[in-house]
């Protein structure tokens, strides 16, 4: 991948592009997406990855892109939009290393796993930038994660989590509900995780599981008799990301969307309640501690 040409910026309306706001990002701070790879080694029942395999950039080749962007477009924080940036730790040791020794003092978030999320390469991970990483969790069911493939364990998920909060990075909390073996169950205890561990960098809801034309998931639903074929995917039963296309459960429609109606309602509550007594203390500092920094309550 080194030897494909970085993007034509000045082809861009980079100020337009810069506005994308990304967890920690301050309102004055400009952003751009950049892609550290392309691919997965990972083989979940639901993922609808075109292509085999893991191609990476090397670390100097990253670097030197940033380092393009920092200097020629003020960009101040990169959102690595490619699925698995932390897909060892040989490699987030690398990168973090050179790109500390770079100095280019830019915050930046990746998708990562939390089997690699360990004290010290999330401690280097937090020295070198790092402000977020989104994890691809699923769930909370043990069972239901074997069933999908995740190569992840409830235990795993839950140190994980602990140590990037620890380590001072926001984590990315990405929970599906439906896929093979799920229940009521399986999603009570997806919102109790999320409940205790949310640190409101985000606001994050369940969403149905989806299975892509592609993917494992999609072919076993074929095989269900519960969809026909690519057409039927897209004309007929996939309508919004949010609603289901393929209910794998015993449950009824009803009760599953019931069951992820309760949940979703508990999230946002959450995610809004702890904004509001945020803004609340802010203006407590306001007026009470004469916060000259404060710049007004409005949002960009």
């Amino acid at each position: 991948m080194d030897t494909i040409p970085f993007p034509a910026w000045d082809l861009f309306p980079i100020d337009h592009y810069a506005l994308l706001r990304m967890p920690h990002i301050r309102n004055f701070e400009r952003s751009m997406n950049m892609y550290s790879g392309r691919g997965c080694l990972f083989h979940c029942n639901f993922c609808y990855r075109m292509e085999k395999g893991l191609r990476i950039r090397s670390a100097e080749n990253i670097i030197e892109e940033m380092s393009i962007l920092r200097k020629n477009y003020r960009i101040d924080y990169i959102a690595f939009f490619d699925e698995l940036l932390v897909n060892s730790e040989a490699r987030v040791e690398d990168f973090c290393k050179k790109l500390i020794k770079a100095n280019l003092n830019m915050k930046w978030d990746c998708n990562g796993r939390l089997n690699f999320a360990k004290p010290d390469i999330l401690k280097l991970m937090k020295k070198a930038g790092c402000v977020f990483i989104n994890y691809g969790i699923e769930s909370l069911d043990e069972q239901a994660l074997k069933n999908m493939n995740k190569n992840l364990t409830v235990k795993q998920i839950i140190e994980g989590i602990e140590n990037t909060l620890a380590a001072g990075i926001s984590p990315g909390y990405n929970v599906i509900f439906g896929n093979i073996g799920e229940n009521r169950h399986s999603l009570e205890l997806g919102v109790e995780f999320l409940l205790k561990y949310d640190d409101h960098s985000q606001c994050r809801t369940i969403r149905p599981v989806t299975p892509y034309p592609g993917c494992p998931l999609y072919y076993y639903a074929i095989q269900k008799g519960l969809l026909k074929d690519v057409e039927d995917f897209y004309e007929n039963k996939h309508k919004n990301s949010d609603l289901l296309t393929v209910n794998f459960t015993d449950m009824t429609d009803e009760e599953f969307y019931e069951s992820l109606e309760w949940a979703n309602e508990k999230l946002l509550n959450n995610y809004y309640d702890a904004l509001k007594d945020k803004i609340i203390a802010t203006e407590k500092n306001l007026y009470r501690n004469k916060d000259a920094s404060f710049r007004g309550f409005r949002q960009t």
